[in-house]
């Protein structure tokens, strides 16, 4: 066996196992669903919505489980979803095994208000938008608690970040209204909430945030802050904030 033929044979070797891993991917590429770049979780905006709506495509629909009961109210709320034809049917075979999950809580962009009769009495917005959080305090069901007044909620107005979607990645501002979804007013402006309560029977709001900035994640302090209701003032709770400033130098002395 010449050098030539002897060097050819270990070439085809090592070639072998490559062309192979190379066909068996592209026989399970055949096998998994097509990438669709409208299949996303988040409502659709900007550029994006019009390209769809250039190649015709049936983009979002909307979907929603039974009124809710408010507390200490006669009304009811229906949180209204959206999402894309493809998701709503890919997290229905998700339901079917899950038993309870609800699809009404998923991608909120709007809630129906209703009277006890189940009449409608508004919508909480009017425009598009993303509720990441609904916030409806309860009490004692046998002693209602009649000073919660207020509902809660986390809502994007905004692509803030210019992905084309309207979503948790996007800029959330804290924002509450009255018990029949009337007189929406907004709390919190430029700071991420990262959590908040009701406190003093439901008259105010207590607020950990982080300054909407350039900074690293990371390297932002959590701040506090008080919303009172009444007066719909922000005050920031500076004297903690920079207690725990004080504090945090401990770490390094």
């Amino acid at each position: 066996m010449t050098k030539f033929v002897r060097v050819l044979i270990i070439i085809n070797g090592l070639m072998l196992p490559v062309i192979l891993c190379f066909l068996f991917y592209q026989m399970i590429k055949s096998f998994l669903p097509k990438e669709d770049k409208y299949h996303e979780e988040g409502l659709i905006v900007g550029e994006e919505l019009e390209q769809a709506k250039c190649d015709t495509l049936a983009l979002q629909g909307i979907h929603y489980d039974y009124p809710e009961p408010i507390y200490n109210s006669p009304n009811y709320y229906l949180p209204i979803s959206a999402m894309t034809y493809k998701e709503a049917k890919d997290l229905r075979k998700v339901m079917s095994s899950a038993g309870d999950l609800s699809m009404s809580f998923l991608q909120i962009f709007n809630v129906v208000f209703l009277d006890s009769n189940y009449q409608v009495i508004r919508n909480l917005l009017d425009k598009k938008a993303f509720i990441s959080d609904i916030n409806i305090p309860w009490g004692d069901r046998e002693k209602v608690d009649r000073s919660i007044q207020n509902i809660a909620y986390e809502i994007a107005f905004e692509d803030s970040n210019n992905d084309g979607k309207l979503n948790n990645y996007d800029n959330m501002d804290l924002y509450i209204s009255d018990l029949d979804g009337g007189n929406l007013l907004q709390v919190t402006k430029n700071i991420d909430v990262k959590s908040y309560e009701f406190i003093n029977y439901h008259k105010d709001l207590l607020i950990r945030y982080k300054e909407r900035n350039d900074e690293r994640e990371e390297h932002k302090k959590v701040k506090f802050a008080f919303y009172n209701i009444t007066t719909s003032s922000f005050k920031s709770l500076s004297e903690l904030n920079n207690h725990l400033d004080e504090l945090e130098k401990q770490l390094i002395n």
